[in-house]
């Protein structure tokens, strides 16, 4: 009779939390701890290469990024040369020769006409815009 005095709806509720949590780490232990098989498919790296413009993927590769180079002019002094370049439509600034241009590039030379880039590894010759022939002004002085 001692016994039965002793259990209450309190203590029944406490037996029912504890056999529910023992029960939930019996059942989620061994579905955690075994490793699971990956069923991603393969990707082609010509295929990862074809997506490249999307800004995520740029961050975790190892292929620079595609920039937009525009080569506003080249200038030749005493101490050396610089070329002044646009990269994608962004303001017209100064480069040094080896100097970054971003990640994976870098400005390997600067010609008279045109400038060199490196980028992984490769060189690319970006030649100098022309500015179109001025029109043929008419005289403005008097005889």
């Amino acid at each position: 009779m001692a016994f039965t005095d002793r259990l209450s709806l309190v203590h029944g509720i406490q037996a029912l939390a504890l056999v529910t949590t023992l029960a939930g780490v019996v059942i989620w232990t061994p579905l955690l701890l075994t490793s699971a098989q990956s069923h991603t498919p393969a990707v082609v790296p010509q295929a990862l290469a074809a997506r490249s413009d999307n800004p995520a993927l740029q961050w975790f590769s190892n292929v620079p990024a595609a920039v937009q180079i525009k080569v506003s002019g080249v200038l030749a002094g005493a101490q050396g040369a610089v070329a002044i370049l646009s990269l994608n439509d962004g303001p017209p600034r100064s480069f040094l020769p080896g100097e970054r241009l971003g990640p994976g590039m870098r400005l390997a030379a600067i010609e008279g006409d045109a400038v060199v880039i490196e980028r992984g590894g490769e060189q690319q010759r970006v030649k100098l815009d022309k500015l179109p022939d001025a029109p043929a002004l008419p005289v403005l002085t008097g005889p």
